[in-house]
């Protein structure tokens, strides 16, 4: 008895020895609360800056287009700081960039109570520039520095056209839009050899010299389809890209190699002969422009009879009994309907059905492929190797 007495006191002993020297080599470490990110960040705006978080800028841009009347293409931007709101066709047949300023007279020029007006005296970060007037097409204003927006670029010190006299034309008098962004070759330009397209590869701000179009015909939206700054989607894109060289860089100018008007159970007609035609591409209509010879020819072979304007129309009912067009570009047919060529735009007596095929007014018998064709392709302009790319449509 004794025995396991002593051996229990021993025991004891070692056990509780043991749990003391663990018990000595325990850490405690307290837990503090730190704020988040999101607390310093609207403690000290520049907390990001301090913890050297760089910041990582896109390389290209995707801007949505939106539509009026089935026939004019638009995006919508920003001008100076704070940001005043325009609407501007991104126009390919075209150099500079101008909108209409606060300096447009509307009792002179009513167009101007329609549109948004450019006020540079409260734009902190607009430039003076040489005030001698600026006439281009009987456009009348000032050249003028300023910063443009749009979705997430920033094209600081753009020089464009304060236009304050808008000439009595349809051309501008039927014009939804408040201005144009030109997307031609610089050459055309007037106002700066480092116009939009070139300014923003100039200050990096895209780095593949190619922007490319996606026009959307859906009648029931309003969105009209995508200009993609910097490269191509190819979710818009079904099969081989077939690309052209540009055969004079100015306008984005190319070989169309044959139009012909496919007429079911009748002869066909084919334009452009042997030795192929020059065609323009032109994202800032709808029209698909013929030289003016032909213009009473091919309305005829679709059955469109003289409407306004010097333009053609058709029944509604007869839209998808139209003939198929065939334009063909490389070696390769590209084949356009009715919904395409046809232009649907309401007035007080219903819906009119408009022919897209007018005079061009271009010299050197050029045609102009405009939204009636373009609708039906994705096209891309590549400004590096001087081509332009069309595929069919997804």
């Amino acid at each position: 008895m004794m025995y396991r007495l002593i051996l229990f006191v021993v025991l004891y002993n070692v056990f509780c020895t043991t749990i003391a020297e663990v018990e000595s080599n325990i850490h405690r470490i307290p837990l503090v609360r730190r704020k988040s990110p999101l607390e310093m960040l609207i403690k000290d705006p520049n907390y990001t800056r301090k913890l050297n978080i760089q910041k990582i800028h896109p390389t290209n841009e995707n801007i949505t287009l939106f539509k009026y009347l089935d026939s004019e293409y638009y995006a919508e931007i920003l001008v100076g700081k704070p940001g005043q709101k325009f609407s501007v066709i991104f126009d390919t047949t075209w150099g500079d960039m101008w909108i209409p300023t606060k300096l447009c007279s509307k009792t002179l020029y009513p167009i101007c109570k329609t549109k948004h007006l450019y006020d540079p005296d409260i734009s902190s970060s607009h430039k003076s520039i040489d005030p001698a007037p600026f006439n281009v097409d009987g456009l009348v204003g000032n050249l003028t520095c300023d910063t443009v927006v749009m979705g997430h670029l920033n094209v600081s010190n753009l020089i464009f056209a304060g236009i304050s006299e808008i000439p009595n034309v349809p051309q501008y008098q039927m014009m939804h839009a408040d201005g144009v962004i030109g997307l031609g070759y610089n050459v055309m330009a007037r106002t700066t050899n480092q116009t939009f397209f070139y300014k923003l590869l100039a200050d990096k701000k895209i780095l593949k010299p190619i922007f490319s179009v996606f026009m959307n015909r859906d009648e029931t939206t309003i969105k009209g389809g995508i200009i993609f700054l910097g490269g191509i989607e190819p979710k818009h894109i079904k099969g081989e890209i077939t690309y052209v060289p540009v055969s004079v860089k100015e306008y984005w100018q190319i070989e169309m190699n044959q139009f012909t008007v496919h007429n079911i159970n009748k002869t066909n007609s084919t334009f452009c002969g042997d030795r192929g035609c020059q065609a323009i591409l032109d994202t800032s209509t709808n029209t698909i422009g013929v030289p003016s010879k032909y213009v009473v020819i091919i309305n005829n072979l679709i059955e469109a009879t003289k409407y306004l304007y010097n333009r053609y129309a058709v029944p509604c009912s007869k839209v998808k009994k139209l003939p198929k067009i065939i334009i063909k570009i490389g070696s390769r047919d590209f084949v356009i309907s009715g919904r395409h060529y046809i232009q649907k735009m309401d007035n007080e007596n219903g819906t009119v059905c408009i022919s897209a095929f007018s005079d061009s007014g271009l010299p050197g018998e050029l045609w102009s492929l405009g939204g009636g064709f373009l609708s039906s392709v994705y096209t891309m302009f590549d400004l590096g190797n001087n081509r332009v790319g069309i595929a069919n449509l997804r």
